[in-house]
């Protein structure tokens, strides 16, 4: 018995068409900087690296698909790729398991590497039938072990019965504070019409997640773990927190940072803090993925803050504006992913150097070089001076 699987057909087809437009795009990013009259050394070193980088994942991908093939034989399952092949016998293999992007074997010698598959391999369906035939899904074996630990944790109710009882209403307010998270989320990011009563919904969403984490003593987690029964507040601690973020880079340009450090550092703590110290979860630090946990729940809370800090700080101000007429000294448009448009201000005000400003495409429309831009200046709720161009 011998039988190899490679990427199918048509992805094959579409990747060796599309990488090399993507490769001509790449090198055009790295070289646009240098096309301009006047060159940023900075921002063209960063770019040109950034485009080899990108290249060179794109040669790597055209050499993977070349190269890359699964051997099923009668003793072994061989992974070949672009740097390494990786071989387990049939007799040694544990299990697989199977997640959006790939389906793997893994050895029962945990020191001994797991092979992985793309779903993109051309009889993929084929190959996950026959995985099924000859070894265990792991995945159902974890999710069989995890709802058996819930009906047996007295912590979750004093019978089977009522920790199954516990576990469907977890799993039916995660479920409804999630969604009303996204809703909030949103219409936030795109109709930021009710702006103060939205924020106020971003900043208070993820303070319920955390109560609701910990309240449910270990039932409820805060990751998306696939195939998991335990259900997980995710999306109410992430979504709501980086709209804020988005909001607060998107809204308002920041005059002085000074003192907004102390406050954001301190929610950093607090907020790493209240999610890292539980009784229920136990981090293993021995393990490298708990550095990456670390890590993850430090970017949340430093979304989080300075989102909500940046937002209320001008949402929440009562003082009136004080408005400048500035002179347009050049303009400019950044187009990527998206488009963001860009005027050159001279000095004005507590504002003693030329700087760039983001404004709409509207107020872009509206105005040429040499015109006037109207800007507002506030010194913000906690002293944190703003400003923004309205016209």
């Amino acid at each position: 018995m011998r039988k190899e699987y490679r990427i199918a057909k048509g992805w094959e087809i579409f990747i060796w068409i599309c990488f090399p437009v993507f490769m001509i795009l790449f090198f055009y990013l790295g070289i646009m900087p240098y096309l301009e009259e006047k060159v940023n050394v900075t921002l063209a070193v960063f770019l040109t690296l950034i485009a080899l980088g990108l290249e060179f994942l794109m040669v790597l991908g055209l050499i993977d698909t070349r190269k890359n093939k699964l051997i099923i034989e009668k003793e072994s399952i061989t992974s070949i790729g672009v740097f390494k092949t990786k071989t387990l016998a049939i007799k040694n293999v544990k299990g697989f398991k199977v997640d959006r992007n790939y389906l793997w074997y893994f050895s029962e010698n945990e020191n001994e590497k797991k092979i992985k598959v793309s779903r993109y391999v051309g009889g993929f369906d084929e190959l996950l039938s026959w995985s099924e035939q000859h070894f265990n899904d792991l995945d159902l074996e974890e999710f069989k072990n995890d709802e058996q630990e819930i009906l047996e944790n007295r912590e979750f109710g004093m019978t089977a019965k009522e920790s199954e009882h516990n576990l469907l209403k977890a799993k039916k307010t995660t479920k409804i504070i999630n969604i009303i998270s996204w809703i909030v989320a949103l219409s936030t990011w795109f109709y930021p019409r009710y702006y103060q009563i939205q924020i106020i919904l971003c900043a208070v969403l993820p303070i319920i997640g955390l109560i609701i984490f910990k309240n449910s003593k270990g039932l409820i987690r805060l990751d998306e773990k696939p195939n998991s029964p335990y259900p997980n507040i995710h999306s109410t601690l992430i979504i709501p927190s980086l709209t804020l973020l988005i909001r607060a880079l998107t809204d308002f340009e920041i005059l002085d940072y000074s003192g907004l450090w102390i406050p954001v550092s301190s929610l950093i703590m607090v907020i790493g803090f209240l999610i890292m110290n539980d009784s229920y979860v136990h981090y293993n630090f021995k393990k490298g993925h708990t550095y990456l946990t670390v890590f993850g729940v430090l970017i949340l809370a430093g979304s989080y803050g300075y989102g909500l800090l940046i937002t209320t700080n001008a949402a929440f101000e009562d003082a009136e504006p004080i408005v400048y007429d500035v002179g347009i000294l050049n303009k400019r448009i950044s187009s990527g992913k998206s488009t963001s448009y860009y005027f050159e201000l001279e000095k004005w005000g507590p504002h003693n150097k030329i700087d760039e400003v983001s404004v709409s495409k509207n107020i872009y429309n509206s105005k040429e070089v040499g015109d006037k831009a109207v800007v507002c200046f506030n010194t913000g709720l906690y002293k944190i001076p703003y400003y923004f161009v309205i016209q």
